[in-house]
């Protein structure tokens, strides 16, 4: 991959972008918390950052497989500049609602441009480069976790939120820019640029109801972002049990970055190229995001509370990542676009749902107790999930021996 300048270009241009909203979303959170005061503002910062997308959900598929991925990727990102300077008003007049308004802004343009990356990257790279590019890309996400959220709390805490906000700008121009100078097609094949919403969506209906590997993916993907919601309680841990201020912000974001970013790596050795082997371990990597969460509820310093976070998104990166690249491998370009849409709509639903669930049970039953209730259920579906998976195999496995009899037979 040294010598494919298209890759590292796209590479470059979602690093900038995800790095630049990690900045914002440290800043957000402590502005958030300290104009309301309340732990479930915090929580609710995830479900707007989420939520938003998802109503457009069966509109966004398609422009991803009808229109040219390039072009799309690039209007989101010099779009999203917009949203970025009203923050910058929001932070200035001290409004939380614009804010969240602006928020939700951003999360529409991500909710466009994030799946872009996933959907073209099996056309800009070889068979040979593509497991680890795909692990690569993939980690962006928890790259960007990391060292946007660990050096967002840095920068916030020394210059102030503006600055955060001014490096978001600069760094969608920037993507922007990178985006345009990619020669390789980001589409294989483009049939038509009418957008049939119906068809297209019940065409998607049909492949994954087809595909039992991907609709397994799609069903873990379904346990992690549920249980999601009380990563957004992180803020309010440094701010309120550790009294970290804004650097402790940074720093548990910044453990959980790198457990992130360490995770598909970590399940890539595991996995080996193997299907079954894949499914095995991203079950456990959800059962470790549990344990990890658990830990995080008993802890009273903010040295272990990053121990625990680190734990508990070494399996995060394992498990997202691992599913969408099995997802990747299992679809084929003409409808990869709508699959990555999906599973992204899926992620931010339930992400969504389960941030808003986290606000009033923060509220009445307290971050630990929260914390344990949300990372109990992660074990529990994770376990639910693997007896699921195990059965279907076996079954599976009885119909191929039944046939090869009735043929030798």
């Amino acid at each position: 991959m040294r010598d494919n300048a298209d890759f590292r270009r796209l590479f470059c241009a979602s690093a900038l972008s995800l790095t630049g909203d990690w900045f914002t979303f440290v800043a957000l959170s402590g502005f958030v918390y300290r104009h309301t005061g309340s732990p479930g503002w915090t929580a609710l910062l995830f479900a707007v950052n989420s939520l938003p997308g998802v109503v457009l959900l069966p509109l966004i598929g398609p422009l991803t497989d009808r229109f040219d991925r390039r072009r799309l990727r690039i209007t989101c990102d010099l779009g999203a500049v917009v949203p970025v300077v009203g923050l910058l008003i929001a932070f200035h007049t001290r409004s939380v609602p614009l804010a969240l308004g602006c928020l939700a802004g951003l999360s529409l343009a991500a909710a466009v441009a994030s799946p872009i990356p996933e959907a073209a990257l099996p056309n800009l790279v070889t068979a040979r480069e593509l497991p680890l590019a795909q692990t690569v890309l993939g980690s962006l996400y928890s790259a960007g976790l990391l060292v946007g959220a660990g050096l967002g709390g840095v920068v916030c805490a020394a210059w102030g939120a503006t600055a955060t906000l001014v490096i978001d700008g600069v760094s969608f121009a920037v993507s922007a820019l990178l985006v345009a100078r990619i020669r390789r097609p980001l589409s294989a094949t483009m049939t038509t640029r009418r957008i049939r919403m119906r068809a297209d969506t019940a065409e998607l209906r049909n492949f994954v109801r087809a595909t039992p590997v991907v609709s397994a993916f799609l069903w873990l993907t379904v346990g992690l972002r549920l249980c999601y919601g009380i990563v957004g309680l992180l803020p309010v841990y440094a701010l309120d049990r550790f009294h970290a201020g804004d650097a402790g912000v940074g720093a548990l974001y910044l453990a959980q970055g790198l457990g992130a970013v360490l995770g598909p790596f970590l399940g890539r050795r595991l996995v080996a190229g193997s299907t079954c082997r894949r499914l095995h371990t991203v079950g456990a990597a959800l059962a470790l995001f549990g344990f990890g969460y658990l830990a995080l509820a008993q802890v009273t310093a903010l040295g272990p509370a990053m121990a625990a976070a680190l734990i508990g998104h070494l399996g995060v990166g394992a498990c997202a990542i691992l599913a969408v690249n099995g997802l990747q491998l299992a679809t084929p370009d003409h409808i990869r676009g709508r699959v990555m849409v999906l599973v992204f709509g899926l992620s931010s639903a339930f992400q969504g749902v389960s941030s808003l669930a986290v606000a009033p049970l923060a509220a009445s039953i307290g971050m630990p107790g929260t914390t344990r209730l949300s990372a109990g259920l992660a074990v529990v579906y994770a376990l639910a999930w693997a007896i699921g998976v195990t059965r279907a195999n076996r079954s599976k496995n009885r119909q191929v021996r039944a046939v090869a009899g009735r043929l030798r037979g």
